[in-house]
Parts: C-alpha cells; sequence; structure tokens
C-alpha cells in the first residue's frame, strides 16, 4: 500500500526585478515567485522600482534594490543640480517594501487558509492563483457563454467590417486585445463594468502607459460593446487624455537632412520618402496608396502651371489638391514616383539612423503624460524622430514663415472640411498655390529647387 505524501504548511515568496521589462524611464517591475507543494507560480508585485542610477557627480553607480534582502534600498539625498535630472525611485522606498511586504502577508495568509480549511494533500496551482489574481473571484468561477467572445475575436469582427479604414486605424486596438490576453485572459467584452474599467484603468496607469495610450484602450473597449448591441456611452468608459507636444524639425534641421550624404540605399530611400512626406503631407498608408495618375498640374490665375498632387486621405476621406516644390518633383522622378514597401519598424529604425548621421542633436523632452502627471524625458531628437515627425513638420513650418497662415498647413495636410468636393480641392488649391510654394521657399532656401545629395 502506498504511503500518501504529506504535504508541508509552507510557502516560499521571494521578489525579483524583471529588467529586461524595464520602461523609457528606467523602472522596473516586480515580480513574485511563489514555491510550495512542488509548484512555481509568478504574479506582478504591482509595484516599480529604480533599479540604479548615477553615484555623486556621476561617478560609479548607486544601487537601489537590495537583490539579496530582496527590497528597494533609501536613496542618497540629490544636490539641488542633480534634482531635475537624477532620477529616483517612483515611490518612497519605505512605501515599496511596505507594499511588498503587505503582498507577502496576503500570500501567506491565502495559502495558510486554504491549506487549513482544505483537504489534506496538495494546493492546486490554479486554486490559489484564482485567489491571489486581482478581480478574479473567489468562489467557483460562472461559466462562460459559448457565444461569449474573446476582446480579439470581437475586434477582428470590427476590423473586418471597417477593412477600408487605413492600417493605422485597423491595428491601433491590437493592443488592447493583447493586453487583456495577458493582464484577465478569462474577461470578456461583456463582463466589463464600471468596477473593472477602473481596475484595468489603474493597472495601465501601474504599467505607466500614456494618458493617450489608456484613451486608445477605453476606445477599444467601447468599440466592442458596440460591436456586440450593447451599451457603450457610460461615463466611466470615457477616459480624457492631455497629449504631450508631438516633435517638429527646425528649418536648418530640415536642410541638414537633405544635405546628408547617404550610406546605403536603404537609407537614400528612406531619407527621401521621409522628404517627400514632408513636402506632400501624406500619411504613410496614403503613401503606400500611391498612383502615378494622382499627379496633375493646376493651371493659376495668371496662366502659369504648378505640379500637384490629388488624393484622398486615408485617414479622413478628404480630397486634397497638393502643390509641390522642385525638389518634391526631383525625389518623386528620382525613385519612379513608387517608393518600395516597408514595415513602419524598419523606417523608425532607418529614419533614425538617418537623423542621427545628419547632426540632429538638438534636445526634446519626450514627455510622459501618465494619469495627468508629467514625466520628462529629455532626449536627442535623433532618438525621438519617427516617420510622422514629417507631417506635424510640414505643418509647424509651413504656419511658422507664413506669419501663422493656417490654410496653407490645413491644405497641404488634408485638413478640409467634410463636404469638400474633388472640384472644390482644386480650386481652393489654385487659390492657395502660389502662397504654399512661397512658404516652401522661405523654408528650404537654396535647396528649393535642389535635389537631396546622394
Amino acid at each position: 500500500m502506498l504511503t500518501p505524501t504529506l504535504y508541508k504548511r509552507t510557502i516560499s515568496v521571494q521578489f525579483y526585478l524583471r529588467l529586461a521589462a524595464r520602461n523609457k524611464r528606467g523602472y522596473c517591475p516586480v515580480r513574485m515567485t511563489l514555491r510550495w507543494h512542488g509548484q512555481e507560480l509568478q504574479l506582478d508585485a504591482g509595484v516599480l522600482v529604480l533599479p540604479e542610477r548615477p553615484g555623486p557627480n556621476g561617478q560609479g553607480v548607486e544601487a537601489l534594490w537590495d537583490t539579496k534582502a530582496q527590497r528597494a534600498m533609501d536613496e542618497r539625498k540629490l544636490t539641488l543640480k542633480e534634482m531635475a535630472t537624477v532620477p529616483t525611485h517612483p515611490d518612497t522606498a519605505t512605501n515599496i517594501n511596505a507594499h511588498l511586504m503587505s503582498r507577502r502577508k496576503t500570500v501567506e495568509d491565502t495559502f495558510y487558509r486554504l491549506f487549513d480549511n482544505g483537504e489534506p494533500g496538495r494546493i492546486p496551482k490554479a486554486v490559489l492563483a484564482a485567489e491571489l489574481v486581482p478581480g478574479k473571484e473567489k468562489t467557483a468561477p460562472k461559466a462562460v457563454p459559448a457565444v461569449s467572445r474573446t476582446f480579439r475575436q470581437v475586434l477582428e469582427e470590427w476590423k473586418a467590417e471597417n477593412r477600408n479604414l487605413a492600417k493605422d486605424s485597423l491595428r491601433k486596438y491590437d493592443q488592447l486585445a493583447t493586453m487583456m490576453e495577458v493582464w484577465r485572459p478569462e474577461l470578456r467584452p461583456d463582463q466589463v463594468t464600471q468596477k473593472v474599467a477602473k481596475e484595468y484603468q489603474q493597472h495601465l496607469l501601474d504599467l505607466q502607459k500614456s494618458d493617450a495610450t489608456v484613451k486608445v484602450h477605453f476606445g477599444g473597449i467601447r468599440k466592442c460593446l458596440e460591436q456586440l448591441g450593447l451599451p457603450a456611452d457610460m461615463a466611466w468608459l470615457q477616459y480624457s487624455a492631455k497629449n504631450a507636444p508631438q516633435l517638429d524639425l527646425e528649418i536648418e534641421e530640415v536642410r541638414k537632412l537633405i544635405r546628408w550624404r547617404p550610406t546605403s540605399e536603404q537609407l537614400a530611400e528612406e531619407r527621401d520618402r521621409w522628404l517627400f512626406q514632408l513636402f506632400s503631407g501624406r500619411r504613410y498608408e496614403d503613401l503606400e496608396k500611391f498612383d502615378k495618375r494622382e499627379r496633375i498640374t493646376l493651371t493659376l490665375e495668371d496662366g502659369s502651371q504648378v505640379p500637384a498632387l490629388l488624393h484622398a486621405q486615408g485617414k479622413t476621406g478628404n480630397d486634397a489638391a497638393v502643390p509641390l516644390p522642385p525638389i518634391a518633383l526631383k525625389i518623386g522622378e528620382r525613385w519612379g514616383w513608387q517608393f518600395p514597401a516597408r514595415n513602419w519598424q524598419q523606417r523608425g529604425d532607418w529614419i533614425k539612423e538617418i537623423a542621427q548621421g545628419a547632426g540632429l542633436t538638438r534636445e526634446w523632452d519626450d514627455r510622459l503624460i501618465t494619469g495627468g502627471k508629467v514625466m520628462h524625458n529629455w532626449r536627442p531628437i535623433w532618438q525621438v524622430i519617427s516617420t510622422h515627425t514629417a507631417r506635424h513638420t510640414a505643418g509647424t513650418l509651413l504656419k511658422q514663415v507664413s506669419n501663422g497662415n493656417k490654410a496653407l498647413a490645413k491644405l497641404v495636410l488634408g485638413h478640409a472640411d467634410e463636404d469638400v468636393t474633388d472640384r472644390y480641392a482644386k480650386d481652393k488649391a489654385r487659390l492657395l498655390a502660389p502662397a504654399v510654394l512661397d512658404a516652401w521657399r522661405a523654408v528650404l532656401g537654396e535647396w528649393y529647387d535642389g535635389e537631396p545629395t546622394l
């Protein structure tokens, strides 16, 4: 006869930093590892820690996490000069450690209760996990109806029905689906309550997601409810976001990109593509759909002719006829008016390498606004520049050199009225074309009718 295994009333709780998940401010989430009865369970401890920071006067490194003791360490007092530049814990070490000890006690108390009140034997991993994961019901979970779909299934259905939208609009909710699969994989859209929404909002803020990202996630939840025919206009599903300012290049920085000599064909392609987006005001998804037949000629009141591009903005559906400066024509002709298709990540890496090579080192506060609080992050602009910076730069520079004439930027970026027709777009472009080209002449100087360096 086999002797039954006797399990001890003990559980090990250890904390360690997830260094691979360090955010751009340098903070790491703390992970709990639980071991009992030959089983292991890992959970988020719900706290962020700064592992280390520069020592006094920038010499050496000051450790802020004690790996052996598994606790946050008190920080040295910063000098007035350091206060604006040297990072600190997101909370005091005392509060961080108190939170960790509270989590440890919760785990141990829950384990002891299950051990003492249950039948003798091994406590299953699923049982302990159900007790400890935030938001899990303490009783047996209710069966999910067969018709209840996951967030990803509902969003994929919505995307299939709205496939005419721009790629960026179609994929921006994928992060929501992925986050839900990690946060609460059993949760379905039709189970979202005010309490769940509040917990999810706090979860995103704990992860230091920007307010803009939180707003997108809540918009995705509303899309899911609308897709299921459920109410989605509740006040607790609305999230107000204050967006951080986006990077715009200055006139001399644009000229540096034009003068820069590419070190490879791929970098030459990306530099020219980025500049073409600048002059045409196109989003990347619009540039992907470019057709040579969209090249038109505008005849102005004095009888002169101006080359332009006629296209419908993919995001707004508005028609735009955009007058092109000579340098844009030369870029288009260089590439046969058709740039090779590239993925977003590839383009982002290339334009940063280009900007670094061109010497775009101006410091920019790539700040993060989360929970209404501003977290500053000064970096050289070559680390911040993106493919979308071109459109923002176009709008800013056109207003800057035209004494704030918003109509020029509005025309180039396609921010027209919703009832604009193809004919109206051309008429408006004819009226504004001279002013648009004069503005580009002021921005580009000698490069107005030049050609980017190869």
